[in-house]
């Protein structure tokens, strides 16, 4: 076993034998990583480039079969196969022709007779218009001229743009040829799509002509020497204009590399469905190496911190220790501070306990003489032996001073053992605004109560939370007096678990005062002489009892107090 001081001198008896061997270990690491991570990432890179070249091969044979079922039905429409006829060329068959070729998106539909001469024309108005151009040459025409349908991809003679086109015989009755109508499909949309992306791929066709690319300076260039013979019907077709077909630098080897132009590229490679169209997608091989790179530096250095972990040894020990100390330190901390709370508490319930023998002392020995007191007064106003009004008024509010006084003593008093039931929460709300309302009218507060539109069941004792939400509301109505616009205002606000009551006054605040002190028996904001600081001693007691708690809201102008409570769940019981 390795002892603490064996650790710390670990460092002093490495020998030069040991370091040696690290970087050895280091070296062959390195070259293993290296070779190692270029095999994974070249067949990551490969698979990538497959799933991308699938991509563009399916947007490719999208683009070329959305029109394929348009010159069939166009062939078969008997007002063209009357327009072949020279004299019956119908004045509108353009217009026609022009609104089928915008809405299918179309660069043109056209009608040939069997000359190749163009009789009408989606594109009749505009400059480049075919309309009486001839296109006998085109091998697409040739061909659906033979009676079958063609298709044919090159510049066009008379726009100069690149295009799809597919053409479809005209028959008469009985079978002859009448003509061809052909439809054109605009590319230019895809050929720039390709070269707005950051990406390298190339359509080729059975040529081995580059029809797209997102490198424009490849566009209709062979990849290879092309046969004299295919040359030269390229050329007499007038295929790709005037473009001279200089064949592209394109080296290909059996490993699915290819060198283009002098860059090595990794090659996924698919064929089209049309045409023998292939696409090819080029993924620089640099971005294979860059990788390897990477990865050979990362788990080189990895491999290399180990020369630098003897010395390490003895830092990190100290440092355990240290982070151990301040772990113990943190511990004792805390529990410090959980055992002044739980001082806290335990003079709190001392107090409680000892103001409840209190109450109930003071409750039972004032109780009757109040009552008698009440009961001579009632009496004497009978009897007319208080002749003056004022003093009977004066007299009367002196004994309910001294019966609120006594009652707010009474719930430290009594025993809290009745039961708790399901109750509604508006019920609560509407029982306390009822016991305070003569008070609100009075004032002239303007009460805004909360709007329950769904009943809230808490399982609790419903006059302790009347009496705890009247003490709180009791100090919002005597906290407004003096406003000269005074609001009260209660919300309810409800999640799956609990209930949250919101009551707020534009009063004048509770200065600097916090909840703790809000909480402690006899303390209160309120002149002297307005009530004894216990309702929020009781409102806090109830509101534990209950499950829940109380808080007081961030408020610019007057005080806002929050009380939390559970909401009753099904089998809930005392």
């Amino acid at each position: 076993m390795v002892t603490e001081t064996d650790i710390g001198h670990m460092p002093d008896r490495m020998r030069k034998s040991v370091v040696a061997v690290l970087f050895v270990t280091v070296i062959l690491t390195t070259v293993v990583t290296f070779f190692g991570a270029s095999q994974y990432f070249e067949k990551q890179e490969l698979q990538a480039a497959s799933n991308r070249m699938g991509s563009y091969l399916r947007s490719l044979n999208e683009t070329l079969l959305r029109h394929q079922h348009l010159p069939f039905l166009l062939a078969r429409d008997p007002r063209y196969s009357d327009d072949l006829n020279p004299s019956d060329v119908r004045t509108d068959t353009n217009e026609r022709l022009k609104v089928m070729a915008t809405q299918a998106q179309l660069e043109a539909i056209y009608l040939m007779d069997t000359n190749g001469l163009v009789l009408a024309a989606s594109n009749a108005d505009k400059p480049y218009s075919f309309l009486g151009q001839n296109y006998g040459f085109r091998p697409y025409f040739q061909d659906a001229l033979q009676g079958a349908r063609s298709d044919y991809f090159a510049i066009g003679a008379t726009s100069g743009r690149p295009g799809y086109f597919v053409a479809e015989p005209i028959s008469y009755a009985g079978n002859s040829q009448k003509g061809v109508v052909a439809i054109k499909l605009d590319v230019s949309e895809l050929q720039r799509s390709w070269e707005s992306g950051d990406e390298t791929v190339v359509a080729v066709n059975r040529d081995d002509v580059v029809v797209l690319s997102s490198n424009p300076e490849w566009l209709y260039r062979p990849v290879s020497t092309l046969d004299p013979v295919v040359r030269n019907a390229i050329l007499a077709s007038r295929q790709f204009g005037t473009h001279p077909l200089k064949p592209l630098d394109w080296r290909a080897s059996a490993n699915d590399r290819v060198t283009l132009e002098g860059t090595s590229y990794l090659l996924a490679s698919g064929q089209s469905d049309w045409r023998g169209w292939s696409v090819h997608y080029l993924q620089p091989e640099q971005v294979v190496w860059r990788q390897t790179l990477l990865a050979t530096v990362f788990f080189g250095s990895i491999v290399a911190l180990l020369i630098g972990f003897a010395t390490f040894l003895r830092s990190r020990r100290i440092e355990l220790a240290y982070a151990a100390s301040e772990r113990q330190r943190d511990a004792l901390v805390k529990a410090n501070e959980r055992l002044e709370h739980a001082q806290t508490e335990l003079a709190r319930t001392a107090k409680l306990a000892a103001l409840g023998h209190l109450a109930a002392s003071v409750t039972h020995e004032l109780g009757q003489p109040i009552s008698a007191f009440r009961n001579h007064l009632t009496a004497a106003e009978i009897g007319n032996e208080i002749t003056s009004p004022s003093t009977a008024k004066n007299l009367n509010k002196l004994v309910d001073r001294m019966e609120s006084i006594t009652s707010q003593f009474r719930y430290f008093a009594r025993a809290r053992d009745d039961a708790k039931t399901n109750v509604d929460l508006a019920i609560i709300l509407s029982e306390t605004e009822g016991l305070l309302r003569s008070d609100i009218a009075a004032a002239g507060i303007e009460y805004r109560s909360a709007i329950l539109n769904t009943p809230i069941e808490l399982h609790a004792h419903q006059v302790q939370l009347e009496q705890a939400f009247t003490n709180i509301l009791k100090n919002a109505v005597q906290a407004v007096a003096d406003e000269s616009d005074p609001i009260i205002t209660v919300t309810v606000q409800t999640t799956d678990h609990q209930v949250e009551v919101r009551i707020k006054d534009n009063g004048p605040g509770l200065a600097s005062a916090n909840l703790s002190d809000l909480q402690e028996p006899f303390f209160s904001t309120k002149p002297s002489g307005v009530g004894m600081g216990l309702g929020l001693a009781i409102t806090t007691e109830i509101i534990k009892d209950h499950g829940g708690d109380i808080s007081l809201g961030s408020s610019n102008d007057g005080a806002e107090f929050i009380v939390t409570l559970p909401r009753a769940h099904a089998g809930a019981t005392q």
